[in-house]
């Protein structure tokens, strides 16, 4: 398993690198999420991934 902190998650690397986890919740643990805009949807990513 790798743990991993994702910098800028709602945006679209972010979201799309969370998409890539989502489909192997075996391989990847989310240790921490980090964004600079878009509170709203960091608060549903950090209910999704509980970091």
């Amino acid at each position: 398993m790798k743990n991993i902190v994702i910098l800028g998650s709602t945006g679209s690397i972010g979201a799309s690198t969370l998409d890539v986890v989502s489909k192997f919740p075996e391989d990847f643990q989310v240790l921490g999420l980090a964004a600079g805009s878009k509170a709203s949807i960091l608060a549903e990513q950090i209910k999704n991934f509980r970091p």
